[in-house]
Parts: C-alpha cells; structure tokens; sequence
C-alpha cells in the first residue's frame, strides 16, 4: 500500500489512511444522526433496539454481541432505554441468572416511525456516493467492519434496519476494529487522533494555527485543546500566541516528533493493512476509500 504514505514516507497521508477516513465517516453519522434525533436517541441504544426487535429473548450478553457494544457500554445503554420505558428486563423461567429483554409496547409502537427515520440517517449519510458504487461500497465497507465474511443475517424483521447492512453501524463496528489494531501495532506510544494532529503538521514547518490543524486532523475544538496539551507535554509541539492575535494559538512540530514519526510510521501503515486485508482486489480497496472519502469529506450544504 506503498501509495497511502502519500506525500513523504515519514507520515501517512490522512486522506488516504482507511483509519483516519473511516472516524471522520463516523463523526459524519453522528452528525446527521443528531440532527434528526437530537438527544432522544442514540445510535448505539437503535443498535440495541433493533437487536432486541428482530430476535426475542436475548439477554444482555447476546444483545451486546448483536449491537457490536463492550459489556459497560450495553450495560448503559439497557439502563437508560428501561429508564425512558423502552425495554423491559425478566428473568428467565429457564436460568434465574439469566434475564431476557425485551421492548415495551411503547417502544413497538414507536419502532417503525423511529425506523423509518434512522434509514433516512443511513440515505443521507451515502447520499455522496454515487448511486452505481453504493452496493460496492457497503460490501467492502461490510467486510472490513467484520474482518472478513460478515455472518449470515439474523431473524428478518420489517420493523427494524438489519444492523449487517447498516452503513452506519458498519463504520462503527470498522472504527473499533482500526482502535484494536491500532493498540496491537502502534501500542500507547501515540492514539490516532494524535497522529493525525502530528502529520497535519508536517508540511508546516513554520507553524500552523491551532484551529486549522485541528480541521485538517479532523479534531472538534475541545479534543484539539486536550490533544494539544498532551503533546506539548511529551515535546511533540510547540504552541504559542499568534502575533497578529493573541487569543490564537500556532502550532509548531518539533524535531522530537520529527524523529519519532519516522520510526512510528511503519507501525501505524500496518494498521492501515490490517483494515484492508479483508478486502481480496485492488478495486475492492479503492471502492472502500473512494466511498470513506466521499463521506468523510461531504460539505455541511450537502445535507438536506
């Protein structure tokens, strides 16, 4: 993958690199996720919703599985839909330490309307991809997101989105396995989103305003605050006052992370492998990042 190291060999090209493509594809879903749902509901508690709605009698465990959530996670996620009255908790007749969910009449009455509206997430969300490669991209996409051959589909349920085919769900699910292999490669030497602060640096060597490199790093503007700091700390930047305004920040690499970057490279490419692997043609992988791209980087004005 010799073309995603981009413009030097020191860093990795941020456009290119399917990690750093597939978390701004997943801040463009919660984005648009928000903007229809605002705070009633969240794309994990959907997730957990309709594992629950198209297969009844799961436990906690298996819901879980199904919604692609770690224990804490699902843990907080049943505790606050029971808390607005959507899922139901009881014990198993069969195994008293198991208990079964499943949804309110509330929630089954609000499914289909609520449905509805979370496929409209997931139309928007590919609307930039061209109609012809759309199918092509969720494939891959599919692929990546499950290592491999996804599983067979679960129990049809017209009431719910199937969360195998949800592109959405699919980036989240690929963004936890980019966080895994990224701690197996790269370890806790450096996060991603501190990479990716480092290599929109690099062509800037008589410094950057601070709230540019965050736009190009893709970082909101309190991560870049917190990000900022802990690289300062290890002397990986430097960050002082603008002349021209003091109340902005500039943004300098230091020769620290200069030198750093050109050993942690090699490291963080791997991880940009191990996503692909799935992926058997070089039109697969293409497909995969010419659809990343297209989402990632949709303008504000393209959401209807």
């Amino acid at each position: 993958m010799a073309e995603q190291a981009g413009r030097h060999s020191a860093v990795l090209a941020l456009r290119e690199a399917p990690g750093h493509l597939i978390r701004c594809a997943q801040q463009r879903h919660t984005l648009l996720w928000t903007q229809e749902f605002g705070g009633d509901l969240t794309g994990p508690q959907y997730a957990v919703i309709s594992a629950i709605g198209s297969d009844h009698g799961l436990d906690q465990r298996a819901v879980g599985r199904r919604a692609s959530l770690d224990k804490s996670s699902t843990a907080n996620v049943v505790a606050r839909l029971e808390g607005q009255g959507w899922l139901r908790l009881a014990k198993d007749p069969a195994d008293r330490r198991r208990t079964s969910l499943s949804l309110t009449p509330v929630a089954r009455a609000a499914l289909s309307e609520v449905t509805r509206r979370a496929g409209a997430v997931q139309e928007r969300l590919l609307a930039p991809v061209p109609e012809a490669r759309r199918e092509p991209f969720v494939a891959a996409l599919r692929r990546v997101a499950f290592e491999g051959d996804p599983p067979p589909p679960g129990s049809a349920h017209a009431q719910v989105l199937d969360l195998g085919d949800t592109p959405g769900h699919l980036i989240r699910r690929a963004q936890q396995v980019h966080t895994t292999a990224w701690g197996a490669e790269v370890g806790r030497t450096m996060t991603a989103p501190q990479y990716a602060v480092l290599s929109a640096l690099w062509d800037h060597p008589d410094g950057i305003d601070q709230g540019a490199a965050a736009e190009l790093a893709s970082i909101d503007t309190s991560s870049m605050v917190d990000i900022v700091r802990r690289l300062a700390t290890r002397d990986r930047v430097t960050s002082t006052r603008a002349p021209a305004d003091a109340r902005r920040r500039r943004l300098h690499l230091t020769d620290t992370a200069r030198h750093e970057l050109a050993g942690l490279t090699p490291a963080v490419q791997r991880v940009q492998e191990l996503l692909l692997r799935p992926l058997d043609s070089a039109d697969q992988r293409r497909t995969l990042l010419d659809g990343l791209r297209a989402l990632a980087f949709a303008t504000a004005d393209a959401t209807p």
